[in-house]
């Protein structure tokens, strides 16, 4: 099995890959600028990277058209901030600047019974780096908000997508145990 993580400019994108390289899982790590179809051909899951690149200030189009193969592809994707926002413009949603948060934030769990959250105690924090937040589009639930972020996870109601505002992956433990359990769920 192969995860492929899209790299979309983000620090914080190597920590994905040295997690899954941890678990034992095959996985490659491609720049967003450089995916082709051949990238994603063979994957059986795909993890979106945060990027430097604030949506609400510039124009989404280059970002849907390089991103909207997901529509048309059956495989778990997590997204991670700008992922996770990505995912909800694909969807129709809009990001919009919020209060800016870059430190840890207690995370309100408001669906603690899904399985994203499995052994993830009600209001861990989880390490934030951000200023903008997607609209919930009826494509999506919501599963967790924080003080700063109205959509901090969201699920889709019919394809494997999870999204999340915060950065699991340089989250201590609770931030692994978040990202297995997308994995646990994907399998």
């Amino acid at each position: 099995m192969m995860h492929l993580v899209i790299n979309c400019g983000s620090s914080k994108t190597v920590h994905i890959g040295e997690l899954l390289t941890s678990l034992g899982l095959k996985n490659k790590t491609i720049e967003l600028e450089q995916l082709t179809k051949k990238d994603y051909q063979d994957v059986d899951k795909i993890i979106i990277s945060g990027a430097p690149i604030l949506l609400s200030k510039v124009d989404n189009g280059i970002y849907i058209q390089k991103l909207k193969f997901l529509l048309h592809l059956n495989v778990p994707v997590l997204g991670i901030c700008f992922g996770h926002q990505m995912l909800g413009v694909l969807e129709g949603g809009k990001v919009t600047l919020t209060t800016e948060a870059r430190e840890k934030e207690v995370i309100q769990q408001l669906k603690p019974n899904d399985k994203i959250f499995t052994n993830i105690p009600q209001h861990s924090a989880f390490e934030e780096d951000h200023c903008e937040s997607v609209s919930l589009t009826s494509a999506f639930e919501l599963l967790a908000n924080s003080r700063s972020c109205n959509n901090e996870v969201m699920k889709h109601k019919t394809r494997l997508w999870y999204g999340v505002q915060f950065h699991p992956e340089v989250t201590d433990v609770v931030g692994k145990r978040l990202i297995e359990n997308w994995l646990n769920l994907c399998y």
